[in-house]
């Protein structure tokens, strides 16, 4: 199965599973408006408010982080700005269609950012650091995140991972998932090279100093780095990314079960 058709069907599986839960949890807080609640267990109606609480408070509190460190982030990178070499990288690529700034910062930023009109951010360490050609890899692998709405999905992949991060389903898949979206925006980028030459000259430039890097900035996480460098070494053959899917999975079903079960007595 491709990756992209497989990636479509675990995210539909993730729904689905939050689905049928948001469903369950929906009828047992009608039962409580409407005074059904006492025929239920004490401790099982203590559990669910527990879940309930813990998930919507867990819900705001991601979605308030990000509006806020979205806005701080803006207002970094615009007073940031170089607007000289902005105009320039946006002029010679403007093929692309997406918007690009720079931003003077001697650490390496390579990064899409926003989720209604997304944008390129990229320091001017990364100029000085890379040639032209290795430049234009990095600008590709972050244009396919913009042309793809990546920050929009891994927002909403992010905000399900914290706010159901009980459910043993919800870590493994949330990591499939991002380590899949940046080796597609590396092949992305590699088909428009034309060769995987100069992408891998950029990770290999990278995994040597990755410790160093401000990780929320960058797009070449240590976590996705070794399948990253398997598919531009090994451009022929086909990356296997593990995803320890079985257990958890079971896990998440006999605990839905059981709180299916615990709303209805």
């Amino acid at each position: 199965m491709r990756p992209p058709i497989k990636l479509r069907w675990i995210y539909t599986l993730l729904v689905v599973f939050l689905a049928l839960f948001s469903v369950q949890m929906g009828l047992f807080v009608a039962r409580q408006m409407e005074g059904g609640g006492l025929g239920v267990a004490l401790w099982t109606s203590i559990v669910f408010d527990l879940i309930i609480g813990y998930t919507l408070i867990r819900a705001i509190w991601r979605i308030t982080a990000q509006a806020y460190l979205s806005r701080k982030s803006h207002q970094l990178f615009r007073s940031r700005k170089h607007d000289k070499l902005t105009k320039r990288l946006n002029y010679k690529y403007s093929n692309l269609g997406t918007d690009i700034i720079v931003v003077r910062d001697e650490a390496f930023v390579a990064l899409a950012i926003g989720m209604r009109k997304p944008i390129i951010v990229i320091s001017t360490q990364v100029l000085n650091m890379f040639s032209d050609d290795e430049v234009k890899a990095i600008l590709l692998h972050e244009c396919h995140h913009c042309r793809n709405r990546d920050t929009l999905k891994l927002f909403v992949m992010t905000l399900l991972t914290e706010a159901f991060g009980y459910w043993p389903i919800m870590k493994p898949i949330f990591r499939y998932y991002q380590t899949w979206t940046e080796l597609l925006a590396d092949r992305f980028a590699i088909r428009q090279m034309g060769t995987e030459l100069y992408l891998a000259s950029v990770l290999l430039k990278l995994s040597k100093q990755i410790k160093t890097q401000h990780a929320a900035a960058v797009h070449f996480a240590a976590s996705t780095m070794h399948y990253r460098m398997l598919q531009v070494l090994e451009p022929h053959q086909t990356v296997k990314v593990k995803i320890a899917l079985l257990r958890p999975l079971l896990a998440s079903l006999t605990l839905l079960l059981l709180l299916m079960m615990g709303g209805d007595t």
